[in-house]
């Protein structure tokens, strides 16, 4: 192998390597700030607000 091709060759492993670092580095990030975001909310929280009537009841 030539010299040239030796060093193209080390420039792709490195992009290979550096490809699944990025990848796995992601992954990780994501994974640990949705845990922490679900474990911010209890089961018992909501947004809505208290249960609104239905529309038919507020009719009759």
């Amino acid at each position: 192998m030539t010299p040239q091709g030796r060093e193209i060759w080390d420039g792709v492993k490195l992009a290979v390597i550096a490809v699944v670092c990025a990848l796995f580095t992601a992954t990780l990030v994501i994974g640990i700030g949705g845990a922490v975001l679900r474990s911010e909310k209890t089961p018992g929280d909501s947004t809505a607000g208290p249960e609104q009537p239905s529309v038919a009841t507020e009719l009759f």
